[in-house]
């Protein structure tokens, strides 16, 4: 793995030198929003310093640009064709995490914020590696190869669902009648009834985003994921936009790369 990792200053003063302005100003704005001219400059000098000792640019013309080894890695960040965002809560519900993949002309590029924020880390990742990189963040059990649907849910069911275990600080007997009586009893639909409720109904997930040609991203397809107490439940829509629930397995978060073509079938 192919990997560099740039403060926001170092990032601030690489979409500068490639010439990224919108970007380098979107940077400046979110972090550094009273930074004057001045202090601007000096800023970018000392990134330039530290970018010049990771041997990451080098002087063209009385100024100093990335090396050409390392520009993809910014320029992926400006314009990709399409990104994969997964994102988890912390195990207190409180926070949250997430990692984007973003892909172009066969590439894919790991990004992720390290130490509070202020550390981007983006990565080349080969093909092979893309699945242990999501296994390891969403801290799955050993996955099964194919998984088999143990509950369908209408879209406006789902929603219920989710409205009558975020409303319970508890998961009654009441509701669990309610949906049993609905849906039929079984070990796994009772399993993923009580770990959803225990998760109050916050959900992790996989979001699929394709851009259009104002760079303007544009909502693909959306994996949920419920860790449990021995499973992590996958559920994802079909064309009617129904949910079906399932385990996570290989064959399904594989087919979430394989329609954006960046996994091979």
């Amino acid at each position: 793995m192919n990997t560099i990792q740039l403060s926001i200053e170092e990032l601030l003063f690489s979409f500068y030198s490639e010439g990224l302005f919108e970007q380098g100003i979107s940077i400046k704005e979110a972090y550094f929003p009273t930074l004057q001219d001045a202090e601007l400059k000096l800023m970018l000098e000392i990134a330039s310093r530290s970018l010049l000792a990771k041997d990451m640019i080098k002087e063209v013309d009385n100024q100093y640009k990335l090396k050409d080894e390392f520009a993809a890695y910014i320029h992926i960040l400006n314009y990709a064709e399409g990104t994969i965002k997964a994102s988890k809560h912390q195990s207190d519900l409180n926070g949250e995490a997430s990692i984007s993949f973003h892909y172009k002309n066969g590439e894919v590029y790991l990004h992720k914020l390290l130490y509070d924020n202020q550390i981007h880390s983006i990565s080349k990742l080969p093909e092979e590696g893309i699945l242990s990189v999501i296994s390891r963040f969403f801290n799955f059990p050993a996955l099964e190869k194919q998984g088999e649907v143990i509950l369908q849910l209408k879209s406006e069911e789902f929603e219920e669902l989710l409205e009558d275990v975020s409303q319970s600080h508890s998961f009654s007997e009441s509701i669990v009648q309610k949906w049993i009586s609905k849906k039929g009893e079984s070990a796994s639909i009772l399993a993923f009834l009580h770990d959803l409720s225990d998760r109050n109904g916050k959900m992790d997930s996989l979001v699929s985003l394709a851009y259009d040609s104002e760079n303007n991203p544009d909502l693909t397809d959306l994996y949920f994921l419920i860790p449990g107490k021995n499973e992590c439940w996958l559920a994802t829509r079909d064309n009617s936009l129904d949910l079906n629930i399932q385990r996570a397995n290989e064959a399904s978060i594989k087919q979430l790369f394989v329609t954006n073509k960046i996994l091979s079938a």
